[in-house]
């Protein structure tokens, strides 16, 4: 087997690893990578901030609850190949699929329901088998982690908005043909894994006043938004990690994330046309990777501080600090940036990209064309597309693109 195996493997999974012990380190780190365009833009954030993304409740379970009170169905996957870290042998595919329902219309209960399914793969290359003593190849085999992700998400609305959420990811790593022991075989394991969450989203004006309005003349008025959410979450739960021709198990990379985020905008209506003209979001969150590890064992510890970790944004050797800023223009474009540190990111790493949406363009040419067809697509239909660079402006940079298809307001056909 060449060397360049355990290389490239090395440089695509280690550098994005959680906590590095003395004897080992965790087991596929590869579930700590976040697929989404979007919340990889704010930092790869995703814990606390309200969002309707698809991918949204791989971060936190509790997201599907929250975007099911106006999202019906929803699909995002990458149209172009993303290479993971910048290598162009390791490539990232996903996939994400939400479907959700608001139930007040129907029975007067505040309450949605949301499903949420994500297919998550990274493929590290094509490599050959040699003898010991033989260059010639024996064959060639395709190295891969992938999961599937099945979550479901509940949300209640009495003013405030709770949301809570619960995932099962079935997961099948393949590393290698042969293993380094003399039961030679496939290096293979397959697990399942578990997340929870829970989403507090507090809409501070309208709790106030939801009236409150201004004014600039009898044509335009503007009314104001001003949000604040809190999210924690814990993912990865589950048995330790066998691969088939090694003995020695490994743990999980078992992450627990806590977080706030403030959301802030206004309406504006012009002749009885309303769209939301600006909203400014910010969020900032802590990842705490659990597992502390000693000799050929390990355990499982909370090292996080809030003051710290979540309000000073500060990361430290177990606990990686998260932010990210993202301004949306008339329901159009949208600027995102972040960063993140800890963990053995001695400086910050950078983030950012944007976001073109179809919903601003599709009210203004229902406006425009004052026609029944034009009316039904503004109302139950929008597009995205995302651009992003991770790890921005370094060496490991990673490109991002992204395409998402929403269906809503299905609700009020009813």
């Amino acid at each position: 087997m060449k060397a360049n195996l355990l290389v490239l493997i090395l440089i695509s999974l280690l550098t994005f690893t959680t906590a590095i012990f003395p004897q080992g380190e965790v087991a596929i780190p590869f579930l700590l990578i976040n697929p989404s365009p979007s919340n990889s833009a704010m930092g790869g954030t995703g814990t606390a901030l309200p969002t309707d993304d698809p991918f949204g409740f791989l971060w936190n379970p509790a997201q599907l609850g929250y975007t099911s009170q106006t999202n019906n169905l929803s699909f995002n996957f990458y149209p172009a190949d993303i290479k993971w870290l910048g290598i162009d042998q390791v490539e990232l595919k996903s996939l994400a699929f939400n479907a959700g329902f608001n139930f007040k219309s129907l029975t007067g209960i505040p309450l949605s329901l949301g499903f949420g399914y994500s297919n998550v793969k990274l493929k590290l290359g094509e490599f050959v088998i040699t003898g010991p003593n033989n260059p010639e190849p024996l064959g060639t085999y395709k190295p891969e982690y992938s999961y599937h992700a099945y979550s479901f998400g509940l949300g209640l609305d009495f003013g405030a908005q709770l949301s809570i959420g619960y995932s099962i990811k079935d997961i099948n790593s393949f590393l290698a043909d042969t293993s380094p022991h003399p039961d030679s075989g496939e290096v293979r394991a397959k697990n399942k894994v578990n997340d929870f969450g829970i989403l507090i989203n507090v809409p501070v004006i309208k709790l106030i006043n939801d009236k409150v309005q201004i004014s600039f003349n009898e044509e335009i008025i503007a009314y104001p938004t001003f949000n604040i959410s809190f999210g924690y979450s814990k993912s990865n739960i589950g048995d330790s990690v066998q691969f088939s021709g090694i003995p020695q198990s490994s743990p999980l990379p078992r992450v627990e994330r806590i977080g706030y985020g403030i959301s802030t905008g206004f309406d504006l209506t012009i002749n009885d046309f309303r769209f939301n003209a600006f909203n400014l979001s910010f969020t900032s969150a802590a990842e705490d990777f659990l597992v502390s590890g000693y000799s050929n064992s390990w355990e499982y510890q909370d090292d996080l501080d809030f003051w710290d970790n979540v309000i000073l944004i500060k990361g430290s050797n177990r606990v990686i600090s998260r932010t990210g800023t993202k301004l949306d223009f008339a329901e159009t474009f949208s600027f995102a940036f972040g960063h993140f540190s800890g963990l053995g990111y001695s400086d910050p790493q950078k983030t950012n990209g944007y976001e073109i949406r179809a919903k601003g363009l599709l009210k203004l040419f229902a406006l425009l064309a004052q026609n029944p067809i034009t009316d039904f697509i503004r109302d139950y239909l929008d597009i995205r597309y995302y651009n992003i660079n991770y790890f921005e402006a370094h060496e490991i940079e990673t490109k991002m693109t992204g395409l998402a298809i929403y269906v809503h307001n299905l609700n009020s056909l009813f």
